[in-house]
């Protein structure tokens, strides 16, 4: 995965956040909200895995 990749999830993370505000039901409100933090996660997951690998 690239920083471009990360910044995709991250994009994602943000989006469904976005629904989380506007979602009227409970239901939905807290399934974009769990989404948001599982594209979050994998973005900062992605960014640490490649901190650490040498430069190409």
């Amino acid at each position: 995965m690239s920083q471009a990749q990360a910044k995709i999830l991250q994009e994602k993370a943000e989006m469904f956040e976005r629904r989380a505000e506007s979602a009227t039901d409970p239901i939905s409100k807290q399934h974009y909200k769990e989404m948001a933090a599982h594209y979050r996660s994998l973005a900062v997951e992605h960014l640490e895995v490649h901190r650490d690998e040498p430069a190409h």
